[in-house]
């Protein structure tokens, strides 16, 4: 099997041109993709319901501008994108008297910037406070959340086996890594070669550890592949939707722990799933928030580390 080169985000580079290069290629994807995710819509409410604040804000231990990002919540049947929130006070202080004031991006609506850069710190709790007058009734409305970020995870590796199920070929991404005895919760962000597997909400691959607290994690199945000779059997909506891996390719898992509220987010997220709505596909007022004062979405914060292998030739 292909020996796994596992990377902490903080330190990038390597020795080998070729390892350093490809590292760096699909780093700078997948940061891209997760800076991008938080432009992506939420439907919320019913079609009747009053519109609300829409909060969505990832914090990591990448040292970056870190973003959140304000929108006007939209009933599930208009097919009108939601409405950025735009001139809103917006900041973040940690716990340990850090404070980061956030600005709205002049070419992004709604997305707001840290004006310099720094990285989440495991440990601290971070508030996000905002104000804005949201139903311009010209009185200022005031929304806050909290976030701790929990400690890195360290895969020692992952593996990509060739496996036939009923009659397909496929590929199972495996990891192997130890679990704490604490209550964990995790999420693994993939990306292959420069396909970003988990590119939206309703395909983030998540996992509680109530099989295996405190046990080595031996092969854990995260994600199935499709062989590359499958391409020719499936149909094009399937083309559309499956990702297909040949001996040479590049797989990445980027591994995080998370808190359980945002856990139980994103497996709700999931349960209203009802379509390809970048965030949410069925009508709902019932997403589970840590926004306060009627607010909706999710701020959180989370380590990021990087374990990645080649399919094995």
């Amino acid at each position: 099997m292909k020996k796994t080169k596992v990377i902490n985000i903080k330190y990038e580079f390597r020795r080998k041109i070729s390892v350093r290069n490809s590292f760096f290629h699909g780093f700078i994807l997948f940061i891209s993709f997760l800076f991008a995710s938080c432009t992506e819509s939420f439907h919320f409410e019913t079609e009747d319901a009053e519109p609300k604040l829409v909060v969505y804000g990832v914090i990591t231990n990448e040292y970056k501008r870190q973003k959140v990002r304000l929108t006007n919540s939209a009933p599930y049947f208009d097919p009108t994108p939601s409405t950025p929130v735009s001139g809103a006070k917006v900041k973040i202080s940690g716990s340990d008297k850090t404070m980061y004031d956030l600005y709205e991006d002049p070419l992004s609506p709604g997305d707001y910037i840290s004006d310099h850069f720094w990285l989440a710190k495991t440990g601290t709790t971070y508030l996000l406070d905002i104000e804005t007058d949201f139903d311009k009734d010209g009185i200022t409305d005031h929304y806050q959340a909290s976030t701790t970020i929990p400690a890195p995870i360290h895969l020692d590796s992952i593996q990509v086996n060739l496996i036939a199920i009923m009659g397909h070929t496929n590929y199972a991404l495996n990891i192997f890594g130890q679990d704490s005895p604490e209550e964990d919760y995790y999420l693994f962000h993939v990306l292959a070669n420069d396909t970003i597997v988990t590119n939206v909400i309703s395909k983030y691959i998540i996992s509680d550890d109530a099989l295996f607290n405190g046990q080595y994690i031996n092969g854990l199945t995260i994600h199935y592949f499709d062989h590359f000779s499958e391409w020719e059997k499936d149909s094009e909506d399937d083309r559309k939707t499956s990702v297909y891996l040949k001996p040479g390719d590049l797989v990445n898992v980027f591994p995080s722990k998370i808190e359980k509220g945002y856990y139980d987010f994103i497996s709700q997220c999931n349960r209203e799933q009802g379509g390809e709505n970048p965030m949410f596909g069925g009508p709902s007022a019932n997403i589970i928030t840590n926004i306060t004062n009627g607010g909706v979405g999710y701020f959180t914060g989370y380590n990021l580390s990087r374990v990645f292998t080649e399919v094995e030739k």
